[in-house]
């Protein structure tokens, strides 16, 4: 069993490279024998003139056949003049072409080869009139004749029969046919050749980048996802290497993300319980009371570390689609309308202007859950209570269309940066210039945000507002399949 693609792909190309080429001579070969023995064969009729000349001669001195008929060595004597004419002229052929002295020997043998061949086929030359009846000549038995008209005054006198040859009767021509079929097998040995060095080439060119990828695939196995395959081209092996390279950055990026993760989760759940555990030793050690205010700052605390598993246990539920969902009709304009009343003291102890730019009188409905929508809104609005400046301003605004609502949410500054844009929406990131971890949170926010809005078959991005801050856009269809 061959294992390597490389040898299977040289031997395919190769072999049927190879199978083309000898069909190609066999048809050569069989082809250019059969036209050219015809063509042979109708250069020794031309040689027959002298005989049909005899013949014709012969009715128009008695205005009949019957000479032959008569005197049968009359025929044999007119047919061997014209073989030993066919002979003479044969010969003198030979001496005109000019063949190389090295040549001569190898003629002389074929034609003593063929002597025979030629003298049956003279021998077996017979006469039939215009009825085909056999008049001169030995037919021989069980052989195919081919038949030539013999005219007199435009009128059919005779015919003579002879055997079409199988085999060239003259040197000359079985030496040309023999040379040109040499000369096509050396080519095609050739040809040969080259084919096994291009189809060589050839494979090992297009396998090259699969064994680029091979190698590269074993590093990321083994956990190195910085491997890249170093391959261009504009062909289909091309783009596979470019995807393998665009897979890769994608792993390697989602691992830094995943040691990122499993860093400040570490640390998110690492702070309460460092205080949970320093102010426990503190009450048994006797130096911290167990009042109420000590035993309220173990709850914040408890309260935190519950935030936190409560977000990664959401975040779980939508990594395996098993958020659960009550969906029914749904007024957005009312669960915005709870969701504001909760938060109005809280944006007016931070001076923040709270508007809403929707009528009242207008009601958007839904088909969703509406748990789930409250706390979508209420994790968005908590977000822009967090990362807003103080006197700052939030506004949300509604919408709708034939088949969607959307949801505006505008704060004012501080702006989130170009280049941080587009990644609010995942795990644990935070822009570190203005919202860092001292305005509280985990950063998962966003993502159970982001989550939600993905179940309910909806779209949330973020761009910049106009108010100076963040502006996030949720588009939910009307009826959710």
């Amino acid at each position: 069993m061959i294992k390597s693609i490389k040898l299977k792909l040289w031997l395919i190309l190769f072999v049927t490279l190879a199978i083309s080429l000898g069909a190609l001579l066999a048809i050569t070969f069989f082809s250019v024998k059969k036209h050219f023995l015809d063509y042979a064969t109708q250069q020794i009729l031309e040689r027959l003139a002298p005989l049909e000349r005899a013949v014709v001669a012969e009715y128009a001195e008695a205005q009949s056949l019957v000479v032959f008929t008569q005197n049968p060595t009359r025929w044999n004597q007119v047919r061997d003049t014209t073989y030993r004419q066919y002979l003479s002229d044969q010969n003198r052929s030979a001496a005109i072409s000019g063949s190389r002295p090295q040549d001569w020997s190898e003629r002389e043998s074929i034609e003593a080869q063929l002597q025979p061949k030629q003298r049956a086929f003279f021998q077996h030359l017979v006469l039939l009139d215009q009825a085909n009846t056999p008049i001169a000549g030995r037919m021989k038995e069980g052989a195919k004749y081919i038949f030539r008209e013999l005219s007199y005054n435009d009128h059919i006198i005779a015919h003579i029969g002879y055997i079409k040859p199988t085999v060239f009767l003259r040197s000359v021509d079985r030496l040309f046919v023999e040379q040109q079929l040499n000369a096509f097998g050396a080519m095609t040995a050739l040809m040969i050749l080259v084919a096994a060095l291009v189809t060589a080439l050839v494979s090992r060119w297009l396998v090259h980048p699969l064994s680029l990828l091979a190698k590269s695939a074993k590093h990321v196995t083994a956990g190195d996802f910085s491997v890249r395959v170093n391959y261009s081209a504009s062909d289909e092996l091309g783009s596979l290497c470019q995807n393998f390279n665009d897979m890769t950055r994608s792993l390697e990026k989602d691992e830094q993300l995943r040691k990122q993760w499993v860093a400040d989760i570490s640390h998110e759940m690492r702070t309460p319980l460092s205080v949970l555990k320093a102010q426990v030793e503190a009450m048994e050690d006797g130096i911290r009371p167990a009042n109420a205010d000590n035993l309220h700052l173990l709850l914040r605390n408890i309260d935190s570390l519950a935030h936190v598993i409560n977000d990664l246990y959401e975040l779980s539920l939508t990594d395996l689609d098993a958020l659960s969902l009550n969906k029914e009709r749904v007024s957005v304009s009312k669960a915005v309308n709870e969701v504001w009343a909760s938060f109005e003291e809280r944006f007016q102890k931070k001076h923040l202007q709270a508007e809403l730019c929707f009528p009242q009188t207008n009601d958007f409905f839904i088909i969703a859950d509406k748990n789930r929508l409250q706390q979508l809104l209420t994790n968005l609005l908590e977000n822009s209570y967090r990362y807003t400046d103080d006197n700052g301003c939030v506004q949300i605004d509604l919408h709708e269309d034939a088949h969607n609502v959307t949801i505006t949410i505008e704060d004012s500054s501080p702006c989130v940066p170009d280049n941080a844009i587009g990644n609010i929406y995942d795990r644990l990131f935070r822009v570190e210039a203005s919202r860092n971890r001292e305005t509280g949170g985990a950063g998962l926010g966003l993502s159970i945000c982001k989550g939600i809005v993905n179940v309910h078959n909806g779209e949330i991005h973020a761009s910049h507002s106009k108010l100076g801050g963040l502006k996030q856009s949720i588009v939910l269809p009307k009826n959710t399949p």
